[in-house]
């Protein structure tokens, strides 16, 4: 018997299209609750492996360097995407000649689920300050590994630590460091862009950086919020980058002037989201 690509094509064709397991039984299976635990068994001990690989890679990488954080900062970037690729994702990328090389941005993006993170992660080009809320950065060990690789956790309390935290992320992004934020502060329950918050305003008009819009669609059917369990028959996602977006810089940042902001840049991120996208009542 000649095994060649085309017999190989036929087998496929009878085994998983035709009667020995048609395609609407493997759809069922994929599906099932049993299946989706498997996955989600193999995804965690795809993420603890390589997460793991990465920070002792770059605990001995960066051993005697002044650098650490962009070390750090690259091999968490890489580890996310083996992580994605490892677990069957179909990423879309669309966009991306509209980032500039060679210059820092503060790139917001929706935020609709845990696996946004992995994905921003993995296809934001570059090395960029992420800024999450505060919880993640008390988790152990995995604090350790965000405040060496430079990121940022963010009090949710409007309070003076939030105050000095602010004052921090600009001063990162005006020393030239690009900047990672979920405007919305959480994530969005039933797929519909949320309000900004307030905050994010400050550090664009007081920092002077250019902002990309994106967008991350595909990834609430993935991994839905309230949800610890995958859904492995989801896994098309889709990262869209806008054009740069200018606003003046300013030392005072008036409360009609971020309100103003807010909404424009709200507006862009679901230009990219796409027509499905409805306004928040």
């Amino acid at each position: 018997m000649v095994v060649n690509a085309s017999s190989i094509r036929r087998w496929l064709t009878v085994v998983v299209g035709g009667d020995i397991f048609p395609l609407e039984m493997l759809t069922s299976l994929i599906s099932s609750r049993l299946f989706r635990l498997l996955y989600l068994a193999y995804c965690w001990v795809v993420v603890c492996t390589v997460w793991f690989f990465g920070y002792l890679l770059a605990m001995l990488v960066s051993v005697g360097s002044r650098r650490k954080d962009e070390i750090y900062n690259f091999f968490c970037r890489k580890s996310a995407w083996v992580i994605v690729k490892s677990i069957g994702i179909r990423m879309t990328v669309e966009g991306r000649e509209n980032v500039p090389k060679d210059e820092p941005f503060i790139f917001i993006c929706n935020h609709q689920s845990h696996f946004d993170i992995k994905i921003a992660f993995a296809f934001v080009p570059g090395n960029f300050c992420f800024i999450a809320k505060e919880e993640i950065t008390r988790i152990p060990i995995v604090s350790g590994y965000m405040k060496t690789a430079g990121h940022i956790g963010m009090p949710r309390e409007e309070d003076r630590r939030a105050y000095a935290t602010l004052q921090e992320i600009v001063k990162r992004a005006r020393d030239g460091k690009s900047l990672l934020i979920f405007p919305e502060g959480t994530r969005s329950v039933d797929g519909r862009l949320g309000p900004f918050k307030r905050g994010v305003a400050h550090i664009i008009l007081k920092s002077g950086r250019r902002v990309i819009p994106m967008a991350i669609i595909g990834s609430r059917e993935f991994l839905p919020k309230g949800s610890w369990l995958c859904h492995p028959e989801h896994r098309d996602i889709t990262i869209r980058f806008g054009k740069p977006v200018s606003f003046p810089f300013m030392e005072r940042v008036p409360r009609e002037e971020s309100l103003t902001v807010l909404e424009e840049l709200r507006q862009e991120v679901k230009k990219l989201l796409g027509e499905r996208e409805q306004v928040c009542v």
